[in-house]
Parts: C-alpha cells; sequence; structure tokens
C-alpha cells in the first residue's frame, strides 16, 4: 500500500489487482480532480449499463470509484486505506 501517493504513482497502478472489503478489482483509471481511484470488479458479475438516454443495452463488470483523499486533502480516506495491493 502506497503512504501518500502521487497521482504520477498512481497511475502506475493502472492494471494492477487489488482487495477491497473482500472484493477483488483491477484498476482502469486514476482522475485528477478530484483525486479517485476507479476501478472494475474481477468476478464475471455484470450489470446492465445504461446509454445516455437511459436505455440499458449492454452488460458490463461492476465499476467502483474510491476516493483518494480526504476532504481537504492532507490525509488518505479512510476507504482508500482499506487498499490492499496483491
Amino acid at each position: 500500500m502506497l503512504t501518500s501517493p502521487s497521482l504520477a504513482e498512481l497511475e502506475n497502478c493502472i492494471g494492477l489487482a487489488f482487495i477491497w472489503k473482500n472484493e477483488h478489482y483491477t484498476v482502469v483509471e486514476i482522475i485528477d480532480c478530484p483525486p479517485t481511484l476507479i476501478a472494475q470488479k474481477c468476478t464475471k458479475d455484470q450489470v446492465m449499463q445504461n446509454d445516455v438516454y437511459g436505455r440499458a443495452h449492454r452488460e458490463v463488470r461492476t465499476t467502483i470509484s474510491i476516493p483518494i483523499f480526504n476532504a481537504d486533502t492532507t490525509q488518505l480516506h479512510p476507504e482508500f486505506s482499506l487498499i490492499q495491493f496483491r
């Protein structure tokens, strides 16, 4: 686990697997404003994805977003601190 990661360090984590709340995920993107980790669940479970008009047309894996820092960006967000990189 990174203790005080920079966005550049986090971008190097794209594609890495991790465990969060006893579920397996893969990092798919890092958003810089606000700093957020986007991950996709590694199971075969899929959900229906809506298009821009709200119509569901395809199945995708569950995607989550985890904030990296707390509101004042002085510490890691408690949810991000739960990540265990494998």
